[in-house]
This record gives structure tokens, sequence and C-alpha cells, in this order.
């Protein structure tokens, strides 16, 4: 059969095309409305663009705490653009008005790797739904953390993470982890917001891990398993004497569900390298353990 030599040079055109489309680069927004930004916790792939709008009648600025990206002032109906390439926890604030309301405008990006973005409840129990709390809610409704909770409340950020991001597994120590480090320790924690922000961001993982998660990718690796928290540091997570440690603590309470993570309840505050005040030992064990060729934890 003959073949449209006209009908061949538009296939043959419209192939050509296609191929040379570039390829669309991720793009991510984020609003600023009533001195806030919405989202407050977004979490994105590598290379991925994110825009800040400003809809206040007052600037605002979009300025990373690690001094990495500033926009300068921000004003209304005007917009700000970063494209994140480095995987890693971006948190920044609004300089100009700092001093001028009692809670600073806070956000955070979390970039994870190009492909694995992760997706509400990916690591939950096949057959499992999730709770309707947060787990900034489950947090603050245990006995036993409410020195945590209060951590959390005056860190801010790590609260607006809890809330709006997700999945994450969550290690928080209980009241007497804290009660542990003296009486000088978590005033000096709680005093400076952005050193608590960092400590506790350090409890926190991406990922909803149960108890039988950690348990599977430690054995599987050889008794032992790395985990990358929020802050970028590593903790390792293992089995000793038929308990699972995490660190230097120890998984007293397991399991604990929210509608975007898990919560388990250690027994010892964990701090990462470079941050330990007085009277506080940094956590062991955190030189990172490479996973066997063709397994990836995020």
């Amino acid at each position: 059969m003959r073949r449209n030599p006209a009908i061949l040079g538009l296939i043959a055109a419209l192939v050509i095309g296609l191929v040379a489309l570039p390829v669309q680069a991720a793009t991510a927004d984020v609003d600023i409305r009533g001195g806030s930004y919405y989202p407050a916790s977004l979490t994105v792939e590598g290379n991925t663009t994110v825009t800040w709008t400003n809809y206040d009648p007052v600037s605002h600025t979009v300025t990373s705490t690690g001094g990495i990206f500033d926009s300068g002032p921000i004003e209304q109906n005007k917009t700000y653009n970063y494209t994140f390439a480095d995987t890693g926890t971006y948190p920044y604030g609004c300089t100009l008005n700092a001093s001028k309301q009692r809670t600073p405008m806070q956000g955070v990006i979390i970039v994870v790797p190009e492909g694995m973005m992760v997706v509400l409840g990916g690591n939950a129990t096949p057959g499992e739904e999730p709770t309707n709390a947060t787990l900034a809610d489950l947090v603050a409704g245990n006995e036993n953390l409410t020195l945590f909770t209060e951590a959390v409340g005056k860190a801010g950020l790590a609260q607006t993470v809890l809330a709006t991001g997700g999945p994450y597994t969550v290690f928080a120590p209980d009241d007497a982890a804290f009660e542990a480090l003296g009486n000088e320790t978590p005033a000096g924690f709680f005093n400076d917001t952005e050193v608590l922000d960092t400590l506790l961001m350090h409890h926190v993982v991406k990922g909803a891990y149960t108890a039988e998660d950690l348990m599977t990718e430690a054995n599987t690796t050889g008794n032992e398993t790395v985990l990358s928290t929020l802050t970028g540091d590593n903790l390792s997570i293992s089995m000793a004497d038929g308990n699972l440690t995490v660190g230097n603590a120890t998984i007293v309470t397991p399991d604990l569900t929210a509608g975007n993570g898990v919560v388990h309840i250690i027994d010892t505050v964990l701090v990462p390298p470079g941050l330990a005040p007085p009277n506080v030992t940094p956590v062991k064990n955190q030189t990172p353990v490479a996973p066997p060729a063709g397994r990836v934890i995020p």
C-alpha cells in the first residue's frame, strides 16, 4: 500500500517537534497573605522553582535562615522566584516584620531527590486508614510529651512542619528525657527558637515508618540502617537486646499514628553534632552507614 508523502512528512514534522520540546521544569507556588506564607511547609523535588507572590498591601521578604536566598522587599502583587537544586531543608522568614508581630513569619521548603516525592501515607501498612489528627495534634494530646509539645510550640517552624507537612516519622523524647538534661539545658534551648527548631527537626525524618518498617530496614542492612533527618544529619536505627534504638535512644512507645505520619516516643533527647550546649552529650552512632546496593532509604 502506498503512503501519501504529505502525510508522512507531516508525521515526521510532528515527531521532530515533540522531540525538540524542552522538558518542563517543576514549579510550585507560595502565597503571602495576612502576614503568613501559604503553605508554610512545602515539600518539592530537586530542581523545582518556587514562586512567592505577595498579596498583602505591605512589603515582605523571603529570606533564608542560612543566607542561601534573599528576595529583598517584595511589593504587593509582585513575585520572587528561587530554584532549589540541592536536597535539604530550607527554613526562611520575613525580615521586615520580624520585630512587629508576636509570631514572626516563618516557612520552610523541604527538597527531596528528583523522582522521590513523598506522598501522604507513603509507608503506611496496606489497608490502614490514616487518622485526621496531625502529628502536631498527636504530640500535643499525649500526656508523656508535655515538654516536647512546649518545645514545638515555642519553635514555631517545627509546629508548622508537623501540622502541615508529611508524611514524617517523629522520634519524640518523653518528659523524663528532657528532665534528664537538667534545668539549665532545656531553658537554653527554649530561649533560642532557631536552635530549638534545629534540635526538634533532628527528631524528624521523611516518610512514615512503623516500628516494623524500622526493624525490617535494620535487619535487611545488617542489624543497622540510617535515616536522614530534616536537618540533613543521620540517625542510626538498630536492634539491641530486642529493643529498637534510634541513635543512643530507645523507642519506649511505638506506632502512634497520625494523618501525616507516625510518632515513636523515645527515652533520650537526640542532639545533632555541633549543637550540644553544656551538660549535653551529642548523639552517638551518627556516622553514615551505606545501605546495600539497590536499596534507597528516603
